[in-house]
């Protein structure tokens, strides 16, 4: 009688946690969703955060950023609109008794409503990248009045990298900065400092299109960290045939792409995920750009010092009287990933691999490559006792970096060792 009684207990146990995490309401759901992270979730704010020195004021700002927040290329595009029919049998088996979703989740993804065009592979950016964007230019507008006040031609540069919705990231950010006068220049067909790999044939044949890059992330999918991961949302859907990675991964695009940072509303198909399986699914992206873009692959950190030889000689020239006040490129998350990997920023003791998931891993980038995301640079000149000297302070999406130099503020002998040699950069190999 007692184990019978046991065994009642258990079941009503059961039967009571297998839908006790209800993600409409969660009170912290996991936002880091890799490149597809609404940079709201991770953003400082430079109004804020600026460092402000003693008898010292910023000269001029050099900054590389990602574009807002776009829509899905064609391909993710089409393998979302192909997962969406996922829907009614996740709907189906809840009205079975068949899944652990709880009855809002079903409903709110019930009533999600489908926009097709978002799903047609148009290259433009969407209205929360619009505002990013905007955002950016705003902030750093009040962040520097008196620097960005009266920008005259010749004292500013404005361009991106090819591609619609790149271009109109750069112009939403000049908006921000309130000045309807301001020219951006146009973009580059041929080689840009801001997207040379963009041009490199050999980096096109062998990292670009090669599909064996992504080999560290087809062998996690292999292990029994994804394999559970896979298993659970199998069985949280309540779906009566087997998912397979290519589902998998798009409804994990589709809870991406569908999250809401402008009313912070969030997706319904990202009831389908524990914490836990969006961690996994983090994993296997941070894999992809870590031998992508990052420092899977040698070459990245060639072209990363690309920019990087711009923005010393960009300073370079403000000290002799003759530079910018503000340059500002909109680029990818490729070039961002590059830029970290040459100057040794989120690098690992070990490379990441497919054989065991890193759960302390410095390589996130739910954190570096974001939507929007932003390396600016800040030159300041200081006077102490009659003499002029010069320091330079990164910030990394608004907030300062500590990593580059002690304590955040280079000394221009700092800035200038470790940046210098990368001006000298080639790639000839190309």
């Amino acid at each position: 009688m007692i184990a019978f009684t046991i065994v009642i207990l258990f079941i009503c146990y059961v039967n009571t946690a297998k839908s006790s995490y209800c993600y409409w309401n969660t009170g912290c759901p996991y936002k880091y969703l890799s490149t597809e992270t609404p940079y709201s979730s991770v953003r400082g704010d430079i109004r804020d955060s600026i460092v402000k020195l003693t008898g010292c004021e910023p000269v001029s700002l050099w900054g590389i950023y990602r574009h807002g927040k776009r829509q899905p290329s064609t391909h993710f595009g089409r393998m979302m609109k192909e997962a969406i029919s996922i829907r009614n049998y996740v709907v189906s088996s809840y009205e079975k008794g068949h899944s652990s979703l709880c009855a809002q989740d079903v409903e709110n993804l019930r009533n999600w409503e489908f926009n097709g065009s978002f799903f047609d592979g148009k290259q433009d950016i969407t209205e929360e990248g619009r505002r990013e964007m905007i955002g950016l230019g705003k902030r750093l507008k009040e962040a520097f009045p008196t620097l960005l006040n009266n920008l005259e031609k010749d004292s500013y540069t404005f361009r991106s990298a090819r591609g619609p919705w790149i271009e109109k990231s750069i112009n939403h950010f000049v908006m921000g900065l309130g000045n309807g006068n301001l020219i951006i220049d146009a973009s580059k067909a041929d080689l840009d400092i801001m997207d040379p790999y963009a041009t490199c044939s050999s980096y096109q044949k062998n990292v670009q299109n090669n599909p064996e890059i992504f080999a560290e992330a087809d062998k996690f999918l292999n292990t029994s960290d994804y394999l559970a991961t896979k298993d659970r949302i199998q069985r949280r859907s309540g779906i009566d045939y087997t998912l397979s990675d290519e589902n998998v991964t798009a409804l994990y695009d589709l809870c991406r792409y569908t999250w809401s940072a402008i009313d912070d509303k969030l997706s319904p198909w990202c009831a389908l995920f524990t914490k836990d399986d969006l961690q996994v699914l983090e994993y296997i992206q941070d894999l992809r750009h870590y031998y992508k873009n990052g420092y899977g692959t040698s070459v990245n950190e060639i072209f990363g010092r690309i920019p990087l030889g711009d923005l010393v000689q960009s300073f370079e020239n403000v000290k002799r009287g003759d530079g910018k006040k503000i340059v500002a490129y909109v680029t990818h998350a490729t070039m961002l990933d590059q830029i970290y990997t040459a100057l040794g920023l989120f690098r690992d003791n070990e490379p990441l691999t497919g054989s065991n998931r890193d759960r302390e891993r410095k390589w996130r980038t739910s954190k570096i490559s974001v939507f929007s995301a932003n390396l600016v640079a800040v030159l300041n000149r200081c006077v102490k006792e009659g003499l002029s000297d010069y320091n330079v302070v990164f910030y990394l999406n608004e907030e300062p970096m500590r990593s580059i130099c002690e304590e955040g503020v280079c000394s221009w002998r700092e800035f200038d060792s470790k940046l210098r040699p990368f001006i000298n950069t080639t790639i000839d190999f190309c």
